[in-house]
């Protein structure tokens, strides 16, 4: 009895093919007739090439059933002089075309650009073609780009230069502050960048506002940073080779559910591995592993006395929360903790868009006033839609920006500035227990029995600069106070009468009847008024 048999085979790139037999053999070799490939080609395109010799290669494969026939280079400038064209016999399913640099005096082309324009046609007759450039250029290796940058939390997000100093090969050595970093072809993002996100090793492109390298990824201490803009592959390596008896080390934890690569130490010195910054509370549970999980070797503190050991029991944390440095020696199994800081700063500065202070040099940031643990404000005129960030030190590390995921929020290393709809005088407040932000708009006025309109009405000032309003007025003998929006929400007195004011203080006393010129000034270093008889 006859039996059919279909079968249909897909190929990538080729359409569906359906056959129809006598007997249950297929015909392997005719499932191969498709047209010749070209895989690889040197120089590659868009690539750069050192000025000097160089050769031209084009490697071509086929099918069996139509085995590579002929293929034609040609090399040509970027005006469409023709160079070179040759055309050559293949055979085979591999085979290749090389053209030497003495045949087409490669040492004499100076830089710019150049294009080849390739063909290859099988035994069937079947042609692909293909037009690649490429760039001769002045620089002493090979490469994809003409300069190279990183960039990060570590510079202000600027422009540090990186050495070409091998075929693709980018280095520099730089500390990156364990913060976030991309790497970019010019100085001021106009091409492309790069970032890992996941911290393989491996760059993806970044351009048009793609993510960061997070700053689990970087160390602290100056490193030596590689970055092969072929591959897109990167190296971190120390400066020093220490010695050390594990490849790595992590700190696992009820902190991160004892898994993940967020919190990896530095090899620091001979044997002895860092972690700069966790935040550990009382009760934490922790262990060290060499790997980000508990696949390889682990130790924790049967004792509790600073020594672990292999495989030992998990790690009860009993200081204070706060943030602290790890230090872990591979040979003795020590280890300790260094206070970094507490939770909340103890200074921050404001910085950008103020009317008055519109550069975003963090040198001339305005600091804030400290209310209490982790409580800031400051007084300042604000521009619509002019944005603003706040700072840790007077320098853009640990800035803090608006949280775009949770608007009335700041979040550390945000890219968002904080901005008003409406200019005018602003009362700022952060509190760091809950990363909230309060942008209260203030317009003054005096209020009180010396005043023509009482307790029961303001007599508005004017705002006089930067952080001072101003009034004259005619006042009788009694008291006053200063007071925003026509509220008591927010008030200023004078407890102890001594020209300083204070939120919600007493009233201010007016001795006698006159004409009175009276200045409220609320800069960042201090609340005080000037009561002067005219």
């Amino acid at each position: 009895m006859k039996r059919t048999i279909k079968i249909i085979t897909l190929f990538i790139g080729l359409a569906a093919l359906v056959f129809s037999c006598t007997k249950e053999e297929i015909d392997v070799a005719a499932l191969t007739d498709f047209p010749p490939g070209i895989v690889t080609v040197s120089p590659a395109n868009n690539a750069k090439v050192v000025i000097g010799n160089f050769d031209i290669k084009v490697g071509f494969a086929d099918g069996q059933s139509s085995p590579l026939s002929t293929a034609t280079v040609s090399l040509a400038d970027d005006f469409g002089n023709q160079l070179t064209s040759v055309t050559k016999a293949l055979s085979g399913t591999l085979d290749s075309l090389v053209i030497p640099g003495s045949e087409f005096g490669a040492e004499l082309l100076g830089p710019g650009i150049y294009n080849l324009n390739i063909s290859v046609t099988d035994s069937k007759g079947q042609e692909t073609t293909r037009d690649t450039k490429f760039e001769i250029s002045l620089l002493p290796f090979a490469a994809n780009n003409n300069e190279m940058y990183i960039a990060g939390g570590f510079n202000g997000w600027g422009a540090d230069q990186m050495t070409l100093v091998s075929d693709y090969t980018w280095e520099i050595i730089v500390d990156l502050q364990g913060g976030e970093y991309k790497l970019k072809n010019t100085p001021d993002w106009t091409d492309e960048d790069w970032g890992d996100s996941n911290c393989d090793g491996v760059m993806e492109v970044t351009t048009g506002g793609g993510p960061n390298t997070p700053g689990g990824c970087a160390p602290s201490g100056e490193v030596r940073f590689r970055f092969n803009d072929q591959t897109l592959a990167y190296t971190i390596l120390p400066l020093v080779e220490f010695e050390t008896n594990i490849s790595g080390l992590y700190l696992l934890g009820t902190f991160n559910e004892f898994s993940g690569d967020e919190y990896a130490f530095s090899l620091v010195a001979d044997n002895t591995w860092e972690l700069p910054e966790i935040r550990l509370a009382p009760g934490d549970k922790y262990k060290f592993a060499e790997y980000s999980s508990f696949m390889g070797r682990n130790w924790g503190d049967d004792e509790g006395d600073g020594v672990a050991e292999e495989f030992g029991a998990n790690i009860e944390f009993t200081m204070s929360d706060a943030v602290y440095k790890v230090i872990f020696n591979d040979k003795t199994l020590e280890y300790s903790f260094e206070f970094v800081r507490g939770l909340f700063p103890d200074q921050l500065f404001l910085v950008g868009g103020l009317a008055a202070h519109g550069a975003w040099t963090p040198g001339s940031s305005i600091p804030f006033m400290k209310v209490s643990d982790g409580v800031f404000e400051i007084y300042a005129p604000l521009e619509a839609g002019t944005g603003f960030k706040f700072l840790q030190v007077q320098d853009w590390a640990g800035d803090w920006g608006e949280d775009p995921n949770n608007p009335g929020t700041i979040i550390q290393d945000g890219e968002r500035d904080v901005t008003v709809t409406e200019s005018g005088f602003y009362l700022i407040r952060i509190d760091f227990s809950d990363k909230g932000i309060a942008l209260t708009k203030t317009d003054w006025g005096l209020i009180g029995s010396s005043t023509p309109g009482g307790w029961d009405n303001d007599t508005n000032m004017t705002f006089q600069n930067d952080f001072e309003w101003t009034i004259t007025i005619d006042l009788v003998a009694g008291a006053i106070k200063f007071r925003a929006n026509d509220n008591w929400d927010i008030n200023f007195g004078d407890n102890d009468a001594d020209g300083s004011l204070e939120g919600g203080g007493s009233d201010i006393m007016v001795d006698e009847d006159g004409n009175y010129t009276v200045t409220m000034k609320l800069y960042p270093d201090g609340y005080t008024y000037d009561l002067i008889k005219n």
